[in-house]
């Protein structure tokens, strides 16, 4: 009983190390948080939009969820009986041969058929589809089987899909630049490519493309509101996002946060009525803090 209750002991100070070991590491490489529900919320949300997060992350988890279960097992399998490990009984058992007979009825065959080889195994069947290739020019595997007939052999091909660039993006970027906005550059957030990205030295936040629904752009807008919220508290309040799309696909629902345009004359002038000037109270040191820290969000939201 007693050393029952030290393996327990022993698995549960194991199972303590590998936790910290984890959030530490978690922490350090991907500024992820194992115990934080936010945190994990976030990472469902660009799995739901499909947002290419690194391989590396799953494999962390991966290793340290196998290296705990290895250590459980290492502490918790009984020990190694010691001492002579020959059996105590050497008593021999005479060999016993068994004979089993078989008759079989056979047929004449005639000459023409050829006799089928009975001790041959059968041919494994290959699947109906090839597995798809690992990359654009792999080809897909090949199984050679045996067989008297010819049969027809097809190719699989996996198709390379590639999300384009939204057209006027330089545009829009330029027309947000002349108007006094600091530009960030920017992969991807959600469902939007290379979206434009322009901070104004109020903390305000805006989000330029085109050619895109409304939906999605709201979809951005929210997830950066989260990660506001997430990493900044109370601070969150002092920051707002907003979207400008060129010829949208489809009507937003809140007009106050997503706004719409037909041509670029219309989000010129739009802009050019809200150009970025500073307020009384303007902290440059402040504004380069806020300006490194969209840099780090941005970042992290486009790998």
């Amino acid at each position: 009983m007693t050393k029952k209750f030290e393996k327990f002991l022993l698995g549960l100070l194991w199972l303590l190390t590998i936790t910290l070991a984890t959030t530490f590491w978690m922490n350090i490489k991907y500024g992820f948080n194992i115990f934080s529900a936010a945190h994990w919320a976030y990472l469902s949300e660009l799995q739901a939009y499909r947002t290419q997060i690194k391989t590396d992350f799953y494999i962390s988890i991966i290793a340290a969820i196998v290296i705990g279960l290895i250590g459980l097992y290492v502490l918790a399998r009984p020990p190694r009986p010691r001492g002579d490990t020959q059996p105590k009984s050497t008593t021999k058992v005479p060999e016993q041969s068994i004979t089993q007979t078989v008759s079989y009825e056979t047929k004449p065959v005639s000459e023409s058929v050829p006799a089928q080889q009975t001790d041959l195994p059968r041919p494994g069947i290959p699947s109906a589809r090839p597995l798809p290739p690992s990359g654009a020019h792999a080809s897909p595997p090949r199984i050679q089987v045996q067989q008297t007939a010819p049969v027809a052999t097809s190719h699989f091909t996996a198709p390379n899909i590639k999300q384009q660039k939204p057209q006027h993006l330089d545009e829009i970027s330029n027309i947000f630049q002349n108007a006094g906005y600091i530009i960030k550059k920017c992969n991807r957030i959600g469902n939007l490519i290379e979206p434009v990205i322009a901070l104004s030295y109020d903390q305000k936040l805006w989000i330029g493309t085109s050619n895109v629904s409304a939906s999605d752009a709201m979809d951005a807008v929210q997830t950066l509101l989260a990660v506001f919220a997430d990493t900044l508290g109370d601070s969150a309040n002092d920051m707002s996002v907003y979207a400008c799309i060129l010829n949208a696909t489809d009507e937003p629902e809140d007009r106050d946060i997503i706004s719409t345009f037909n041509t670029l004359d219309e989000l010129k002038n739009f802009v050019d009525a809200r150009r970025n000037t500073k307020p009384a109270d303007y902290d440059q040191e402040l504004f380069d803090a806020v300006s490194t820290y969209i840099d780090t969000v941005i970042n992290y939201i486009g790998k």
